[in-house]
């Protein structure tokens, strides 16, 4: 039988399995977004390419059957930022990885991702950007972004912000974090988690496919704000569409309190 969410509201209601167990730290003007030093440098290629990566692509391709389609739109770009559907309570957290390899991936999260003590360090190592809390801290953000551009990195950003599990359609979100791209000048991709049902060990969780579309421009002929919603809603476009063309698999249901 099928698990069944009530929601009210797509774009706040939030069912994560760790929504308000963890206390977030504030990100101010005092959290180190930039690490020049050579031996942080060392210390994230290790964490990053010989620890975490060859674990996420065994955990991703055996237990949860990753299948990435696309992937040649990265290599069409140097930086860029990545939108990806929010569905995952920890895959979320690989899938940036795989999706982008052989790109280094940064993943922009909250500020509870950094507050955990005894791996705070490690998740920034492996690349978490944590959102500032305090506008002192946007500066150096906005900074780390620009570096990670320069970098020729790809950005992982989750506009949905809240996850839904399983969710098969894509939830209605916001345009302000398509401010990034449009302040450095960078390409966007959109990207859409879906999923298959499993053709052995049925009753387990289902298969995941990422697809990733061709690189969208910032117009630079249009203010800040109208490029950013322009951004959005080609990203939109496609991550809605590609999910109503291949993620028809419902592995968890959804419905609108409000249609009862």
């Amino acid at each position: 039988m099928k698990r069944v969410y009530y929601y009210n509201d797509e774009v706040n209601d939030d069912f994560a399995s760790t929504n308000g167990k963890i206390n977030s730290d504030t990100v101010n003007g005092d959290y180190r977004y930039s690490h020049p030093s050579v031996g942080w440098k060392i210390a994230s290629f290790f964490a990053y390419r010989v620890f975490a990566t060859p674990l996420v692509w065994l955990y991703t391709k055996v237990w949860l059957g990753v299948r990435v389609k696309n992937r040649r739109a990265l290599r069409k770009v140097k930086g860029c930022f990545v939108y990806m559907n929010h569905t995952q309570n920890i895959a979320d957290a690989f899938l940036p990885t795989i999706s982008a390899f052989p790109k280094r991936a940064y993943v922009i999260t909250g500020p509870e991702t950094v507050s955990i003590k005894g791996i705070r360090v490690l998740v920034a190592l492996l690349g978490a950007v944590p959102l500032p809390s305090a506008l002192s801290a946007y500066r150096n953000f906005e900074h780390r972004l620009k570096e990670a551009m320069q970098e020729k990195a790809a950005v992982f950003i989750y506009p949905e912000a809240h996850i839904w599990p399983y969710c098969n359609f894509v939830r209605s979100f916001p345009d302000k974090s398509f401010s990034y791209p449009c302040r450095t000048g960078s390409p966007v991709v959109a990207a859409v988690t879906v999923y298959r049902r499993r053709r052995v060990f049925k009753k387990l969780h289902p298969n995941i496919t990422v697809y990733l579309s061709e690189p969208f421009y910032p117009d630079p002929s249009l203010p800040e704000k109208q490029a950013r919603k322009k951004l959005r809603d080609q990203a939109y476009e496609f991550m809605s569409r590609t999910a109503k063309e291949h993620g028809s698999y419902e592995y968890v249901k959804y419905i609108m309190a409000s249609e009862l």
